[in-house]
């Protein structure tokens, strides 16, 4: 676990800047979507890999391409899978606000933006995932249970994500529902990840299809409530447990 705890100390450490920085630059009244300067931090994951992979003598070129490995994914369902979830999650969240009585009158957000938007956060995503997954998912795997490791990793993904939650102005309610949403998707992710072979880019699928179906609700997201997006994510992750063979529970020998 040593590789791990270098991976950490590494990301804490670059990331501090982004997050002294964004207290300065509000970049949320810049942009669109209501991101931070801190929402920069993706790129520090993947630098934090790559240095935990070359000073631990590993091949950097591996590590990057296996954000590619949709060819791990068993079967055209899990394929489509990977894509479709996150955005019908997206939906039903955005329903169940409705639901509520929450008023939504901001407009909608310009269809021209979702390819950008997908654009960005799939680079976004790949940085991220190929060090919460590809490292530190990894690692917990050959030590804990799936649903240990997702929650361990969800924890401090969550820790991570706090102060640029924070930095976007939302209530500490939004923040902690926020978080909590960050563990039970972390979950998803894990359960996906070891159901489709190890393939990191089903989880690179599943986190850039989430933050553009998010991103695109109502006013660049606006709209959003990670209230009933936890719920509803929660309720997925139930699904594909329960749905789990028994050995999937167990720790994985390293591949």
């Amino acid at each position: 676990m040593k590789r791990v705890a270098t991976f950490l100390i590494v990301v804490l450490a670059l990331s501090a800047p982004l997050w002294l920085a964004a207290s300065v630059v509000d970049a949320t009244r810049i942009i669109p979507v209501a991101l931070p300067l801190s929402a920069l931090q993706f790129l520090v994951v993947l630098l934090a890999a790559v240095i935990v992979i070359w000073r631990g003598g590993g091949s950097v070129p591996a590590l990057l391409r296996r954000g590619l490995d949709i060819n791990r994914i068993p079967g055209l369902t899990w394929r489509l899978g990977v894509v479709i979830l996150m955005p019908l999650l997206v939906l039903c969240s955005y329903g169940l606000t409705l639901r509520s009585g929450v008023s939504v009158s901001v407009p909608p957000t310009p269809l021209l933006s979702l390819p950008v938007l997908l654009l960005i956060y799939s680079l976004s995503a790949y940085c991220e995932q190929l060090g919460w997954t590809a490292i530190l998912t990894d690692a917990l795997l050959t030590r804990c249970s799936v649903l240990a490791a997702g929650l361990i990793a969800g924890g401090i993904w969550a820790v991570w994500h706090f102060i640029p939650f924070l930095q976007t102005h939302h209530s500490l309610a939004w923040v902690a529902w926020q978080c909590a949403f960050t563990i039970a998707f972390r979950v998803l992710l894990t359960r996906v990840y070891v159901a489709t072979n190890r393939s990191v880019f089903a989880t690179i699928a599943l986190h850039a299809t989430y933050d553009t179906a998010f991103s695109f609700l109502p006013s660049f997201g606006s709209s959003y409530d990670p209230q009933w997006m936890t719920v509803v994510t929660v309720m997925a992750v139930a699904l594909l447990f329960v749905g789990a063979r028994p050995h999937r529970f167990r720790a994985l020998d390293r591949a």
